[in-house]
């Protein structure tokens, strides 16, 4: 048995394609396979990448045919929520007033409060404009904060855009939900 590259005695195979070498012509593996403009990957990596391919190409296909669940079929997709208009503005009430004037569920004073070190300024009341009431109006759902959700984990689960879930509630940041809050859902 000779080396693949001359015609001395070989002393090994080479463990990743099988070629008889000598001890000039490699070391763990053979030149040929220490190559690198002949160094293509293993079957098993080869065999492996065409299988995550397979799997892969299954995956999307299926997600692609996937019919839409039964909830998802009266809401508005989520890539037209910018488009289509979902309901009016949220109307300022005297609870939204005085959440304001408290700090609303983060805690902290408002700027100029005597509590922020402020100047404490007069009391004002909102007084809630009367609008005409369309004749459609969409219906809101309520949701209760639990633990570990956030704004658009309830967004994606009614299929609203966050944005309209902050603006629906007076949510200053986004960050600070508080468990057991109860959010208002527009349609």
């Amino acid at each position: 048995m000779q080396c693949f590259k001359c015609d001395q005695d070989a002393v090994q195979e080479c463990p990743r394609c099988g070629a008889l070498y000598c001890d000039d012509h490699g070391a763990e593996l053979c030149d040929r396979c220490m190559d690198p403009v002949l160094a293509v990957p293993s079957y098993r990596v080869f065999r492996g990448s065409l299988v995550a391919l397979l799997v892969g190409s299954v995956v999307a296909v299926w997600l692609l045919v996937l019919p839409p669940s039964s909830a998802d079929r009266d809401q508005t997709p989520s890539s037209l929520s910018g488009v289509v208009p979902t309901s009016a503005a949220p109307k300022a009430t005297g609870t939204a007033a005085a959440t304001g004037a408290a700090g609303g569920a983060t805690g902290t004073a408002p700027a100029g409060s005597p509590a922020a070190g402020g100047t404490s300024a007069p009391a004002t009341t909102a007084t809630p404009t009367p609008s005409p009431t369309p004749s459609a109006t969409p219906t809101a759902t309520t949701y209760t904060v639990k633990s570990g959700d956030t704004l658009t984990g309830i967004a994606d689960q009614f299929s609203v855009s966050p944005d309209a879930i902050q603006r629906a509630n007076n949510i200053a940041n986004p960050t600070d939900l508080q468990i057991g809050q109860v959010l208002t859902i527009p349609r």
